[in-house]
């Protein structure tokens, strides 16, 4: 049985700080993404923001953005 986690802005945040470079990525993407959707539960955002569907994030280089993949 999964145990899933509820997330907010604060604990992502202490994320961007954590070794691990995958940990830092997903957190990046988490707080550039102010929704619920799937596994990825936050807190602060409950919902499903209709605005985002079919969008997905992409991390650059120097920050994320949203594409649309069809």
């Amino acid at each position: 049985m999964a145990i899933l986690t509820e997330r907010d802005a604060e604990g992502l945040r202490t994320l961007l700080d954590d070794p691990h470079p995958l940990a830092c990525l997903v957190a990046a993407s988490a707080l550039f993404r102010e929704e619920s959707r799937g596994a990825h539960a936050r807190a602060d955002h409950p919902a499903t923001d209709p605005d985002l569907d079919e969008r997905h994030t992409v991390l650059g280089t120097t920050s994320p953005e949203l594409q649309e993949w069809l």
